[in-house]
């Protein structure tokens, strides 16, 4: 269940992240607006989301997205994700563009080590 929590999290942030431009803090327009991506909807059918909410966002998009679709954005989304970090769960977090140092790294893992 915390497995999918996340997962929808993710896709959550995913779908928002194109309506963060339009707003600005000096905005005080209220935004109502779902976003849905055929993405999102890969990401949580790859996750084992229940089948009628997959359903659901499939109806949201206008269409179910195929299987063909889903594997060559799964293919993409494994080439562009480096192989040298351990993210949790095989993703990298949302928004990072922070690349650490492999003595970073060193550090990071010897200090969970220690605890």
């Amino acid at each position: 269940m915390k497995k999918h929590l996340l997962t929808l999290k993710v896709a959550l942030v995913l779908m928002a992240a194109p309506l963060s431009f339009m707003a600005s803090a000096d905005d005080h327009v209220e935004m109502d607006t779902e976003s849905f991506s055929t993405e999102a909807y890969c990401l949580l059918q790859k996750e084992g989301v229940d089948p009628r909410y997959l359903k659901v966002y499939a109806e949201k998009l206008g269409a179910k997205p195929t299987r063909k679709i889903c594997r060559a954005f799964e293919e993409f989304a494994e080439e562009v994700t480096p192989k040298d970090w351990d993210y949790p769960q095989g993703r990298p977090y949302p928004g990072s563009v922070i690349r650490l140092t492999q003595s970073q790294i060193d550090k990071i893992k010897a200090a969970r080590n220690e605890n």
